[in-house]
């Protein structure tokens, strides 16, 4: 396929039908600016280059994102079969890990219709869903803790139970995991991040190389135990810039252990400036926070000065998202030595897709494909309205856009970001109608430019996530539609299986049944 032209980004797309039918045929993700290949990114992991994405006949790709206890509490294959028979899923994405958290949700969020009552008020679960072998850890003093044998749960191996099941219906088994914090890794205290003021967090380095050779421990177990069909990680934690300037949890920057600290220096960065520079920054921001009297020079011109002074600081940032990335590279190329055809990629969580202006300057999808095979975006638009709200416009009014209106903040967001401030809501609307169909296609089609064809883009189309609108599902199937429309390899249903009402489910296999008819697949 010729590659655009800016000018061409903003022809009408082709008509569905036509674009469904390429699609099913033979999908190759392409559009956008050609961007450059000999990336800093694959100069420093080493990466080959790598052929645009093969065609791939066969029906798009339909992920659904499943809690493990859901699947044994409903039981394997009723749930296989509802899910199937009312969204049409062909893949399913399940934790074998649940670093990041519990997996209990609040009563009123678990939905009521799947043929049999939700589990309320439950025991903790475990936070492990495989079986672990000591053999494959050699290279790294952590290690994943079994869960508690008393636990609900702890005995069922569920990626052995759901395999066979899963393959009798033609889907495909991925695990999943959200990297966050250590409660179930030994000596998870020796590789955490350390802030600008020399004090030690609760969240891994991407750096330490303890922590990188874990993440590659733990997939090397996983796929020479189970015969998985693809793999799922992400990481929803902010880099260090954007969490002083849109603070989610108001801590200081990280990270200056002693290995970022040898990494900078090996860059040419300078990690007293770097630190220093972070540091000014932060504690300006907290004084802004704290109600203090503005700049005469302007909040934001302040701002600027730092940046300026203190190059080190995008440089230091800049480093910590390439750690990140060799964190994932790592695990794709273990993934790939053992299994070739597994399927390999990443979840971009809400803030990075949707609102993370820094995340989005690093770098471009095409310099993650390397070591990509998909990339999944979290698109939820029902939910992004009251996010924007709450998440973005208010805390950046607090910090660095504090001399702008939440209406002209609004503004500018939707300039910058290229969604259609005549489809999406007002600042009175965000909360109470939530985004439109159209920022899915719009953010879908743009994250299809940045990668060039070189991997595959899965949208994430999100309903009943709590804070949400009351849904429609018509938006639902117009959003599913829209996002295939925008050159999408697939989708992948979330947030969480145990949260989608039914008619929410049909909604979704109503726009894919649509989609196989039109493409003669069906």
């Amino acid at each position: 396929m010729a590659k655009q032209t800016i000018e061409s980004q903003a022809a009408p797309p082709m008509r569905r039908r036509d674009f469904v039918r390429n699609v099913a045929l033979g999908f190759a993700a392409t559009g956008g600016l050609p961007l450059p290949l000999e990336s800093q990114t694959r100069q420093q992991t080493g990466a080959a280059p790598k052929a645009p994405v093969p065609a791939a006949a066969g029906p798009i790709f339909n992920g659904i994102q499943m809690g493990p206890h859901t699947m044994l509490d409903e039981g394997i294959e009723p749930c296989l079969d509802l899910i199937q028979e009312t969204a049409g899923i062909n893949a399913v994405l399940t934790y074998s890990h649940s670093f990041h958290g519990d997996l209990r949700k609040p009563a009123g969020a678990l939905a009521t219709d799947h043929g049999k009552p939700p589990r309320i008020n439950r025991d903790p679960l475990p936070s492990v869903w495989v079986r672990h072998h000591d053999q494959y850890f050699r290279n790294t003093r952590l290690r994943v803790r079994p869960p508690d044998p008393g636990l609900e749960y702890a005995q069922r191996d569920l990626f052995a139970e759901m395999l066979e099941p899963a393959r009798r219906r033609g889907m495909k088994v991925y695990a999943r995991v959200l990297e966050s914090s250590g409660s179930s890794i030994e000596n998870f205290a020796s590789v955490v991040t350390v802030d600008v003021y020399g004090k030690p967090t609760r969240v891994g380095c991407w750096t330490n190389p303890d922590y990188k050779n874990l993440w590659a421990a733990i997939v090397e177990d996983m796929f020479r135990s189970y015969d998985l069909d693809g793999f799922q990680w992400g990481a929803e934690r902010m880099g260090p810039l954007m969490n002083v300037i849109l603070p989610w949890n108001d801590t200081p920057p990280t990270c200056f252990c002693e290995h970022c600290i040898a990494r900078g220096k090996a860059k040419g960065i300078d990690p007293e400036r770097a630190r220093e520079g972070f540091r000014k920054l932060f504690e300006y921001v907290r004084k802004l926070m704290a109600g203090d009297p503005k700049p005469a020079e302007g909040v934001f011109t302040v701002f600027l000065r730092h940046i300026i002074r203190y190059p080190e600081i995008l440089a230091w940032q800049y480093q910590y998202r390439l750690s990140r990335e060799e964190v994932m590279k790592g695990m794709y190329d273990t993934i790939k030595a053992i299994k070739p055809a597994a399927q390999v990629g990443w979840h971009i969580d809400h803030q990075p897709s949707s609102w993370d202006i820094v995340y989005r300057a690093e770098m471009s999808y095409e310099e993650m494909a390397p070591y990509s095979d998909f990339i999944k975006l979290i698109l939820y638009h029902a939910v992004l309205g009251g996010r924007i709200r709450s998440w973005y416009l208010e805390r950046f009014r607090r910090t660095i856009l504090s001399e702008l209106t939440l209406d002209q903040s609004l503004e500018l967001y939707y300039a910058l970001f290229g969604y259609d401030r005549n489809m999406e809501p007002n600042v009175d609307g965000l909360a109470r109608i939530g985004f439109s169909p159209d920022y899915v296609y719009r953010e879908t089609r743009r994250s299809v430019a940045s990668a060039n064809g070189k991997t595959r883009v899965y949208s994430g189309i999100g309903f009943n996530v709590p804070g949400s609108p009351p849904e429609d599902p018509e938006k639902i199937y117009e959003a599913t539609l829209k996002a295939i429309e925008a050159g999408a390899g697939g989708i992948v249903v979330s947030r969480e299986y145990e949260e989608m009402r039914v008619p929410n489910l049909r909604a979704v296999g109503r726009a894919m049944r649509e989609l196989s008819k039109q493409a003669g697949t069906g």
